[in-house]
């Protein structure tokens, strides 16, 4: 079996928010880099939220770096597909597997997000929980894919409000918080809206300027 460099025999226990298992993470590392096909591996059942949670945050911010948005909504399409398809812990293709940081820089990165995600997660907690059953994992797979496809695409601007949905998904699957997630689902209807409205008026704006 594969060392993933962490001590201790499961990292995916049942009960623990995200926050813990990241600090316990970050404190047992033994490996001198960390690559995104280990922490799949040691959040288990939980890595395709975790994952999806991860990729889509970045996106909820104004990005100013051209072909960012491909680099994290290529892996965000891969993911919401295999939660549409009803997988319970990520797979991922050798290459992006072995996508890596140095662990000083994942536990900076874990040191600086853990105080937002405990102050989320004293918020969110499992309830509703027939909107968080097995049954809403397709559906929500499926528009998940759909906002990591519109976060691929040249739309100025058009990666945020998917980026904040998918991440608020994410959040709601991990929690097992049914009101979360249909937070999520409206903010997700709301994205859908903007980016038709805007590819529309973008449209408009190409005929005319061909038709001069």
């Amino acid at each position: 079996m594969r060392d993933h460099g962490f001590a201790g025999t499961s990292l995916d226990r049942k009960g623990e928010h995200l926050s813990d298992v990241l600090a316990l993470l970050a404190t047992t590392l033994t490996v001198e880099r960390v690559e995104l096909g280990m922490l799949s591996a040691c959040l288990g059942r939980r890595s395709i939220g975790a994952l999806l949670l991860i990729l889509a945050l970045p996106m909820a911010l104004p990005i100013p770096a051209p072909g960012v948005s491909i680099v994290f909504g290529v892996p965000l399409i891969l993911i919401s597909a295999q939660l549409l398809l009803g997988r319970r812990c990520a797979w991922l293709p050798a290459r992006l597997a072995r996508r890596s940081m140095t662990r000083a820089d994942f536990v900076a990165f874990v040191e600086r997000a853990l105080p937002a995600l405990r102050a989320l997660e004293r918020i969110v907690r499992p309830r509703i929980d027939w909107m968080a059953g097995d049954w809403a994992m397709a559906p929500v797979g499926a528009i998940c894919m759909l906002l990591a496809i519109i976060i691929t695409l040249p739309i100025p601007l058009g990666h945020m409000v998917p980026g904040a949905a998918i991440s608020i998904l994410a959040l709601g699957l991990i929690e097992r918080d049914g009101l979360v997630i249909g937070l999520g689902l409206v903010i997700a209807t709301f994205g859908l809206a903007i980016v038709t409205v805007a590819s529309g008026s973008v449209a408009a704006a190409v005929r005319a300027w061909l038709a001069i």
